[in-house]
């Protein structure tokens, strides 16, 4: 799939125009002004949008009396940073960027922080004020660390509470609409981005707020975990998936949760290749050069501009060409195909004297090492499990050690049940594609404090804080 962008209506906009004015055009009766009618054809001949400059700039209708917490009612959010925002029983803060000119409805550009951050130190890290400069108001709230997974925002959501109530959602929608209350907001043109834990965030708030949102940039964000269940099929959007290369690795602490060299590269394959063959979403994504886990600030000029040629109704899906061409001091690549990544681990387990030894580090291989996204998360306790070399492919140490551990009646029943599940399992990529090695764990060691075999391998996962939540059983046969 690839496509062209247009930007007849935004040209002043585009890389090659910066010094223009920033004035958004107005285009009248090209388009229905809703745009959810924008695809319609009737028996009069109406057609739907012909490309950007169709969709026309509508003010979102919100009024604050009705649609702010009473401390934000008669009084407009102020430039910089604001408190006191009262949502969803939590106490809130946001940072505020405005353009120039607010004569007329301007985009809304909300974005999201990263671990260790806020709305003021993410605005700063990504110059989120260069959006402000094209014409965006731009918003960024404050996590709060109301996530449980990931404890920064509520974004990665474990089976089952795909669909629970979300404060973070909350905040979004009301800041949207008290925004657009105080400050004139383009109802065609509203979009969301966010890096590392923010990145999650976008991904999360892309796929619940499809109707509203014309489209987002998640950078370097987590996909996994975080569609609803069932998945919405999405309105139109344009996003924009980036990550900083292969070395886009992150170590860190929230909550009380730690990770240890996370890779982001297999999530944007992930979120790249979803958002792709979605009917209705324009994809394109921007590869950085081994700039690590980097928000891509040297393109926020570019993303301005591809943001405003993909306005509600106009995805950009089908068409080809990507235009205009990324700047040269960017330090990134774009493309309008989907990543799709590269898998490059293999693990091949050899045969074993104990039945169920090869089948059960098979199955860590399989769903665990091969995995971009667990592989690396999982490093230290797969290497104390056995696994050993370049990327931990090499497989021997874990068949020795479970030929020597696995020595009861308990064992061999374990091993039985991991030999079952490794037949049928189907192992993929991201969180997710793990799921048959985690219910395998916490079917086949369920209540076994008295296979060493168990009890080893879960002593090793229940060190590793980010996922214990995961194998529920490791948390309770091991010490």
């Amino acid at each position: 799939m690839r496509f062209r962008f247009f930007l007849p209506a935004f040209v002043c906009l585009t890389v090659a125009a910066l010094a223009c004015t920033e004035k958004i055009v107005k285009v009248e009766g090209a388009a229905p002004s809703d745009p959810a009618d924008a695809g319609d054809t009737t028996d009069t001949g109406a057609t739907g949008p012909t490309g950007p400059e169709s969709i026309p700039v509508v003010r979102l209708e919100a009024d604050p009396a009705t649609d702010c917490p009473a401390s934000y009612r008669d009084v407009a959010p102020k430039e910089g940073n604001n408190t006191g925002y009262s949502v969803a029983g939590q106490e809130r803060e946001f940072t505020l960027f405005l353009p120039d000119d607010l004569s007329e409805p301007r985009p809304l550009l909300v974005g999201f922080n990263g671990t260790g951050e806020d709305g003021p130190s993410f605005s700063a890290r990504a110059k989120l004020a260069d959006f402000a400069a094209k014409g965006f108001i731009v918003v960024a709230p404050s996590s709060n660390g109301n996530g449980s997974t990931w404890p920064v925002w509520d974004s990665l959501r474990k089976p089952g509470t795909e669909n629970d109530p979300n404060k973070d959602l909350e905040l979004f929608d009301s800041l949207v609409k008290c925004v657009a209350g105080h400050h004139q907001v383009d109802k065609n043109r509203i979009y969301v981005a966010g890096h590392s834990a923010g990145g999650i965030m976008t991904n999360h708030v892309l796929q619940r707020r499809s109707k509203l949102l014309a489209g987002g940039i998640p950078a370097s964000g987590v996909f996994s975990l975080t569609s609803p269940k069932p998945p919405e099929p999405l309105d139109p959007l344009f996003v924009i998936v980036t990550w900083g290369g292969d070395n886009d690795k992150y170590t860190g602490t929230a909550g009380g949760v730690s990770v240890g060299g996370f890779n982001f590269a297999t999530e944007a394959s992930l979120a790249s290749t979803y958002y792709d063959a979605e009917a209705n979403v324009g994809e394109v994504n921007c590869r950085g050069n081994n700039v690590g886990h980097a928000w891509l600030s040297g393109l926020n000029d570019w993303f301005a501009a591809q943001l405003l040629a993909h306005p509600k109704g106009w995805s950009g899906k089908g068409q080809p060409d990507l235009a205009p061409p990324v700047p040269a001091d960017a330090k990134a690549v774009c493309k309008d195909e989907p990543y799709a990544g590269t898998k490059t681990i293999e693990v091949a387990c050899q045969t074993s004297t104990t039945d169920g030894c090869q089948q059960t580090c098979q199955l860590f291989g399989d769903c665990a090492v091969e995995n971009g996204t667990v592989g690396p998360a999982l490093k230290t306790e797969l290497t104390a499990i056995g696994f050993s070399g370049p990327n931990n492919a090499s497989c021997g140490g874990c068949v020795a050690n479970c030929e020597v551990k696995a020595t009861t009646a308990s064992d061999a029943a374990a091993l039985a049940c991991f030999k079952q599940h490794q037949a049928k399992a189907e192992c993929a990529q991201g969180i997710e594609g793990a799921y048959p090695l985690v219910d395998a764990v916490n079917k086949c060691c369920e209540g076994r404090k008295d296979s060493p075999w168990c009890v080893s391998i879960c002593t090793e996962i229940k060190k590793n804080s980010s996922a214990q939540s995961f194998f529920a059983t490791c948390s309770d046969i091991a010490p």
